[in-house]
């Protein structure tokens, strides 16, 4: 309705300034017809019909000012509209992407996506596309009215103008061009600064800050090259575009002179041209001036709709998994995030509901990747993995992912209060189940110690707690969705001793009575697991409880006696 309505003013506001010169001509024919009268004693001025040309002009230029005002107004609310779509868009299109999509865009594309390239494209929609739109249509009616006045004086107008647009697409060519490598190096900038300021602590500890600066300031130095050479072949078009309204004007005026002088046109109708010829000219200015910013608009729409047109997250069931009743087994799996290595190779497992699988194994055997393969938030490539003698692909993928509760490594938390971060387990859940999940994960005690108990806000990643406090929270989480099958990753790894047994007790709790898969490094945490794999380039090269593989003598013997040694 806004593109509509502002569509519709834009059209009534041209319309008015177009028509002024046309009347204003006629007022000016009125004024030397007058004067010639009063030369020859012949007559007079005709005061009552130029008083009433006036009036009408003073009023076309009032609606002309009125229907402005309200095309500036919709076409902003118009443009409003389009960003917050675009923006809802790709928000959902960042939760909707495949696993190694996102593994392939890293946070600073994403970031200059949303940040960067949507202020160029709201700039270039409200103060260039907009103006273009009105600017086309102005070129287009005033041109009819010079075709009107004279096609001839029309013609050696367009002829200018063809000459000199020709030399100007080249030179945007070479603009463009530059525009687009500027955009690049401007979103790796933008990528290595949020890194830095991430790493903080990495950076400083290996002293790598003077080679971060050497990087930014290649970095720079490039987004700098690219958008100086843009802005020199931008530039080149105002000097053109004044050269054509000159030549212009010259052209107009001795071709309009002889016209006079034979009689064929009024100078009331010259200068109307003339006022033409400035209405016509004046917009192809605007357009070169706008150009860099129209330009920033193409490239960073381009950006966002190449991001846009990727590929979602396969999801054709929907079919819903509604229990879990008997065992998980995977039967022949196969996986690799390349065609050319396999991580998974025709792995086997039975996995009987409430038992506890410890999965071990040395770093890249596929320990993460098992875990993701659970979640479906890798497909395998041959195989199957069933629920109830049911494939999981056969299943909607949220359906199945709402049975699964996780704890991993790096526990991520948003920026928010404890209590909320808590409630993302289970939106619909209570204070009292808060309290009574993070009494579960020993987390209660450390949560009352701070100034704002729950209600303290955390940071970033919540990077005002320590790891171990982070990762209670996470079981908190956890423990409150109560989801029957449980991922744990790492749960335990980068804490001390001491929070270490805190953590250990609190995933007991949360799999009380729940199947779990648990990746550790540390041996200690998984003796007590129904089941232990070991895992070795993708396949199972141990199996069984603690007891039965220290009998075997092999990989788990070898690693928990240099555990306890080390």
């Amino acid at each position: 309705t806004a593109v509509m309505l502002s569509g519709f003013c834009a059209i009534l506001s041209i319309l008015c300034s177009v028509i002024t010169p046309r009347i204003l001509g006629d007022a000016i024919n009125i004024l030397l017809e007058g004067s010639v009268r009063i030369m020859n004693h012949t007559g007079t001025i005709d005061f009552p019909k130029l008083f009433y040309i006036l009036l009408i002009i003073g009023i076309l230029y009032l609606l002309n000012n009125i229907f402005s005002y309200l095309y500036e107004n919709y076409t902003k609310r118009a443009a409003s509209d389009i960003i917050y779509a675009l923006r809802e868009r790709m928000a959902n299109k960042v939760l909707s992407l495949p696993m190694d999509s996102v593994d392939e865009n890293h946070r600073g594309y994403l970031l200059s996506l949303f940040t960067t390239e949507f202020r160029l494209l709201n700039t270039a929609f409200i103060y260039s596309f907009s103006k273009l739109t009105i600017t086309l249509i102005t070129i287009i009616l005033t041109l009819s009215f010079m075709i009107i006045i004279n096609i001839w004086m029309a013609i050696i107008v367009v002829l200018v103008v063809l000459l000199t647009s020709g030399i100007i697409s080249m030179l945007l060519k070479f603009s463009q061009r530059h525009y687009h490598k500027q955009i690049a190096a401007q979103a790796d900038t933008i990528g290595q600064v949020e890194e830095i300021y991430a790493g903080q602590e990495v950076v400083r500890s290996f002293n790598y800050e003077e080679q971060a600066l050497e990087e930014f300031i290649h970095n720079v130095k490039v987004w700098n090259t690219h958008e100086w050479k843009s802005r020199f072949f931008s530039s080149m078009n105002y000097p053109i575009m004044n050269f054509n309204n000159n030549l212009g004007f010259v052209l107009v005026a001795i071709f309009g002179g002889i016209l006079v002088v034979q009689g064929i046109m009024s100078v009331g109708r010259i200068l109307t041209f003339i006022e033409y010829l400035n209405n016509f000219e004046d917009p192809l200015q605007q357009i070169t001036e706008m150009y860099p910013q129209l330009q920033g608009g193409i490239v960073a729409a381009d950006r966002i709709f190449n991001f846009l047109e990727m590929e979602e997250e396969e999801n054709p069931s929907d079919k819903k998994l509604k229990s879990f009743n008997d065992e998980i087994r995977f039967e022949n799996v196969s996986f690799g995030y390349t065609e050319d290595k396999k991580i998974i190779d025709n792995f086997n497992l039975t996995v009987k509901k409430g038992e506890k699988i410890a999965i071990i194994g040395e770093n890249g055997a596929g320990k993460t990747t098992l875990l993701n393969l659970i979640m479906r938030l890798y497909d395998i490539d041959s195989g199957k993995i069933t629920i109830d003698g049911v494939n999981i692909n056969e299943y909607d993928k949220h359906s199945l992912r709402s049975f699964i509760g996780m704890v991993l490594q790096e526990s991520w938390l948003f920026s928010d209060t404890i209590e909320e971060n808590i409630r993302y387990g289970n939106l619909e859940s209570t204070y009292d189940e808060i309290l009574t999940a993070s009494k579960h994960a020993n987390a209660d005690a450390f949560i009352r110690k701070l100034p704002d108990k729950y209600k303290t806000i955390l940071k970033e990643g919540g990077n005002n707690l320590s790891q171990g406090q982070k990762q209670l929270l996470t079981i908190a989480r956890a423990i409150i969705s109560q989801k029957e099958i449980l991922v744990l990753d790492e749960a335990t790894s980068n804490v001390d001793t001491r929070t270490e047994l805190l953590i250990q007790e609190a995933l007991d709790k949360l799999m009380e009575n729940k199947t779990s898969f648990i990746v550790a490094h540390r041996l200690s945490t998984v003796r007590n697991a129904d089941k232990i794999i070991v895992l070795g380039k993708g396949r199972i090269i141990e199996q069984g409880n603690h007891e039965e593989l220290l009998a075997q003598k092999g990989y788990y013997y070898n690693t928990l006696k240099s555990q306890k040694n080390s």
